[in-house]
């Protein structure tokens, strides 16, 4: 009896100190909605598409390092692309988006890091300008994603980096929208009001 009551002193002892340094996941909860608009670049809107409120996370090392969509609001767009998303604490977001038919399940997150990569620049003469802008650069693949026909670069001379793109994630999504080399973000406020153009539709 002695030596089963050492023991357990023992384990009380060692298991709050398993956790030290460990930081919990921030919550992102909370009672606020928003309205918005996802919609082509076209004036066309994506109706019936499921709309993913996302939290870009940055790290030491990247701008840009994970894109977090677990746990956050889901919505759906009516036929005019419209929607409503509920349930968030208001603060600074981005959207992933599945269009209509595609895929309803995502990752709870997504490594971004990726795309803050360069590559050989097509037009190594050009510095500081935006490449693809007078004639569409065709789709490719850039790490696990993939930049829809359309996308443009930042020349920096000898390399350029994605611009303006709209990215999906393997074969099936979600889609991302990046804007001048980082994933798009808007403040979202409680009943506010946000719009999403998608550079590739």
């Amino acid at each position: 009896m002695h030596q089963l009551w050492i023991h357990a002193m023992v384990l009380t002892a060692v298991v709050p100190v398993a956790f030290i340094g460990q930081q919990p996941k921030p919550s992102y909860k909370g009672d606020a909605s928003a309205s918005g608009v996802l919609a082509g670049r076209s004036g066309k809107p994506l109706g019936n598409a499921r709309v993913f409120l996302g939290k870009v996370e940055d790290d030491a090392d990247v701008l840009q390092g994970t894109l977090r969509l677990g746990g956050l609001p889901i919505a759906q767009t009516d036929a005019q692309g419209r929607f409503k998303i509920s349930g968030f604490a208001p603060g600074r977001y981005t959207l992933a988006y599945s269009p209509a038919g595609g895929a309803s399940i995502v990752p709870t997150e997504i490594s971004i890091k990726a795309l803050q990569a360069v590559t050989k620049s097509i037009l190594p003469q050009m510095n500081g300008v935006e490449i693809g802008l007078t004639q569409p650069l065709d789709e490719r693949k850039w790490s696990t994603f993939t930049l829809l026909k359309g996308h443009t670069f930042h020349g920096e001379g000898a390399n350029m980096k994605i611009w303006n793109a709209t990215l999906r994630r393997g074969a099936t999504g979600p889609y991302l929208e990046m804007r001048k080399g980082v994933i798009w973000q808007a403040d979202f406020k409680d009943k506010g009001q946000v719009a999403l153009e998608a550079w590739g539709f």
